[in-house]
């Protein structure tokens, strides 16, 4: 790969896929500032309900890098749709002729464990959604350990990364809890009376949680609460985990870890928080794009 190229960064979720899109000469300039997602990198998300969306990845990765050669960086945790990407992806590319004049050849990495150069000190280390690892590798790059890293997608998960001296933070593992739509579906669908609610009441935006007056309303509230809850508790409990690490000079006065908040949902549950927070969208491919800027940094030439 030469300092010329595109990186694209794929997040791979069960609901969406999301893409970052930087240029490699970018990256190795430290011209693209990935803490600001909005301002400094191309992104996209591409819900997978919508018709040919596989195509529509292609459509807009092809709008914005013209002829430029693109390495595919993959995270993905289902896998029933990064196949049909992948072969959209071949079919798009390959068809197409290179700068070179000649055919090309798709570089597509899917991303694993291995590649996150975080200490896991889980279980099963390679069974650890690689997206965590990502977002938690991406979220001690912008704040300093030890942190709650939520990612708030059709599940929620509650990890927490550790300080360690002289050494990568360390990824301890955390909480799995199901996401607002997951929560909304199960009461929806189990329970007769409700059949008829939807999820389409927005937020007021106050972060308030009055006793709902209907049951659209209440049944938000309580998923919201649920999910709110959860994740505060998790901080708390994470917190006195370890005497090593509570109250810990980068925590909160109270002694709870810096709280970095991800995900689809992260908006909509931020307003209803009350503990303090960093809402960082994107953490996922942030990470990519992370590891990309690493490797620049160990094989200036390019990424292998």
């Amino acid at each position: 790969m030469t300092p010329a190229e595109t990186i694209a960064a794929i997040d791979v979720g069960n609901s969406a896929i999301k893409v970052a899109l930087a240029n490699t000469s970018e990256l190795l300039a430290g011209e693209v500032n990935s803490n600001a997602p909005d301002d400094a990198l191309r992104y996209q998300t591409f819900p997978l309900d919508q018709p040919q969306w596989d195509k529509q990845v292609c459509r807009w990765v092809q709008q914005q890098t013209g002829r430029s050669e693109v390495s595919w960086r993959v995270s993905t945790v289902n896998h029933a749709a990064s196949r049909p990407l992948h072969d959209a992806v071949c079919a798009c590319w390959e068809s197409a002729p290179s700068t070179a004049g000649g055919p090309r050849q798709v570089d597509w990495r899917h991303l694993s464990s291995h590649d996150v150069p975080l200490q896991i000190r889980v279980d099963a280390p390679e069974k650890v959604g690689i997206d965590r690892l990502l977002s938690a590798y991406a979220a001690s790059n912008r704040f300093d350990p030890p942190l709650v890293v939520v990612d708030a997608g059709s599940a929620v998960t509650v990890d927490c990364v550790r300080p360690s001296p002289d050494a990568p933070p360390v990824f301890v593992g955390g909480a799995i809890l199901p996401g607002i739509r997951l929560q909304h579906a199960a009461l929806v669908t189990g329970t007769e009376g409700l059949q008829q609610a939807t999820l389409e009441t927005a937020p007021d935006g106050t972060g308030a949680m009055a006793p709902a007056t209907n049951t659209r309303q209440a049944i938000r509230l309580g998923v919201l609460a649920a999910v709110v809850g959860g994740v505060e508790r998790l901080a708390r409990e994470y917190a006195g985990f370890s005497p090593s690490c509570h109250a810990h000079e980068n925590g909160d006065a109270d002694g709870a870890f810096r709280i970095v908040l991800s995900g689809g949902d992260a908006a909509t549950i931020s307003p209803y928080m009350r503990a303090q927070h960093e809402l960082v969208p994107n953490l996922v491919c942030l990470g990519i794009l992370d590891l990309a800027i690493r490797q620049c940094q160990f094989a200036p030439s390019g990424l292998e």
